[in-house]
């Protein structure tokens, strides 16, 4: 298991003071995505992955964020469970996420970073939204299924539907492309 830290930066705080949702689960994918490029394998994909976030750190605060491999198929899919914590080693979220192994025609074009990915498909999620800030509550669940690889700068539009007031569909699509599908549920 490796650990990496990092404080809560002004550039990465909400309205309220406390991190973003789509700044937080980029530290997540990108103390993830290290683990993976540190085993050796420099071209992946991310494929899905699930946030459970307890609490939303407030600017300044410091958090770890600890990856274990998880089950690996060398072949095809990279598995790494995530856990975050406070100072105090207070445990305020989790993240289950799975990358692919590209084939090699997949290897020739450069994907976007995934934390830099996943941290665009959120923020474009919340701007859809009008009720944005009650729904980005302190506690939430995302799931991210990602379908088709995004190129760096690609443009893309999102769609989403109200299941309940604590449940949201999303879509982000790239012409006739889906790119992601997920979901997000509030406590």
């Amino acid at each position: 298991m490796k650990t990496f830290e990092y404080s809560i930066g002004k550039d990465s705080v909400a309205s309220d003071g406390r991190v973003t949702v789509a700044s937080l689960c980029g530290y997540i994918l990108n103390a993830a995505h290290r683990t993976i490029i540190g085993e050796g394998y420099w071209m992946c994909l991310l494929s899905r992955c699930s946030f459970e976030i307890d609490e939303r750190p407030l600017e300044g605060e410091t958090i770890n964020i600890m990856v274990d491999s998880g089950l690996n198929n060398i072949v095809t899919l990279l598995n790494r469970n995530v856990s975050i914590t406070d100072t105090e080693g207070h445990e305020i979220g989790r993240c289950k996420i799975e990358w692919i192994l590209p084939n090699s025609a997949q290897k020739t074009e450069i994907a976007e970073n995934p934390s830099r990915l996943a941290r665009r498909f959120i923020s474009k999620f919340r701007d859809a939204m009008p009720d944005a800030e009650s729904a980005m509550g302190l506690q939430l669940r995302i799931e991210m299924d990602f379908r088709e690889k995004a190129m760096e700068r690609q443009d893309f539009s999102v769609a989403y539907k109200k299941i309940c007031d604590s449940s949201f569909l999303f879509l982000a699509r790239s012409g006739a492309d889906t790119l992601c599908r997920a979901m997000l549920q509030t406590a």
